[in-house]
C-alpha cells in the first residue's frame, strides 16, 4: 500500500522533537528599517514635517491590531498634510522592507520535515505586500497574523490564540523572535522561546535540539 505525500509529511512532522516551530516575520525573515519608513512619509507631508512627527502620530494607535490602515492614511493627510493618494501611500507604507531570501529558504527547508508557522504583528497592507514580494511563499508557512486575530504580541492572549487556533501544546512548541519582549511573552504563555540573532545561530540551536534541518 502506498503512502500519500501528505501522510508522509505528517509522519515526518510527528517525528520532530517539537509540535511546531514558530517564527516571527519582521527582523527574522524580513528586514525592516522603520526610520526609512518615517522619513519617507515625512518627506511627503506639508511644510518641514519631521520624521519624529510621523512617529508620534503613528504611536497613538496599534496599527497591527486590526485597525484599518486607511485610517492612518486619513490621519496623515488631515494632521500632517500628507499628499499622495491611497496607492502611492501603500507603496510608501511598504518601502522599508527587504525579504531575507536565505532565511526564507532555510525555514522552507525546515517545513519539509517539521510543522512551521509564522506569528507576526502586522497589518493587511504589509502582509499582502510581502506575500507578493515572495511569490506567495510566505502564505504557505501557516501564518497567524495579529491584524486578523485582533491581538498583538507580547500579550498573553495573543499567544493563547495562536495555540488554540493551531491546536498545539505550547510546552511542546518553540517560538523565535528578534525582540526579547515577545520571547518573554511567549514564555509566559508556556511556549519554549528563544531570541533570534542570526540564521547560523538558529541552525545550531535547532540542530542541538534534534530538529531535522533539511
Amino acid at each position: 500500500m502506498t503512502t500519500s505525500s501528505t501522510t508522509t509529511g505528517a509522519i515526518e512532522a510527528q517525528a520532530s522533537p517539537f509540535q511546531a516551530l514558530i517564527f516571527d516575520l519582521g527582523g527574522v525573515l524580513v528586514a525592516h528599517d522603520n526610520s526609512v519608513l518615517y522619513a519617507r512619509l515625512a518627506s511627503r507631508c506639508a511644510g518641514d514635517c519631521a520624521p519624529e512627527q510621523v512617529t508620534a502620530l503613528m504611536r497613538k494607535t496599534d496599527w497591527s491590531s486590526g485597525v484599518p490602515i486607511p485610517a492612518l492614511h486619513d490621519q496623515l493627510r488631515g494632521e500632517l498634510g500628507y499628499g499622495p493618494g491611497w496607492e502611492d501611500f501603500v507603496a510608501d507604507w511598504c518601502c522599508h522592507f527587504a525579504v531575507d531570501g536565505s532565511m526564507l529558504a532555510f525555514v522552507e527547508r525546515l517545513a519539509a520535515h517539521n510543522r512551521v508557522m509564522l506569528f507576526s504583528n502586522t497589518n493587511k497592507e504589509h502582509w499582502d505586500f510581502l506575500v507578493r514580494a515572495t511569490d506567495g511563499r510566505l502564505q504557505r508557512l501557516e501564518p497567524y497574523l495579529s491584524h486578523e486575530m485582533g491581538c498583538t504580541k507580547p500579550s498573553l492572549r495573543s499567544f493563547e490564540i495562536v495555540a488554540e487556533k493551531a491546536g498545539v501544546d505550547p510546552a511542546r512548541s518553540i517560538f523565535f523572535d528578534d525582540l526579547m519582549a515577545n520571547v518573554e511573552g511567549a514564555r509566559r504563555a508556556g511556549f519554549q522561546a528563544e531570541l533570534f540573532e542570526s540564521e547560523a545561530k538558529l541552525a545550531a540551536l535547532l540542530k542541538g535540539r534534534g530538529v531535522r534541518l533539511d
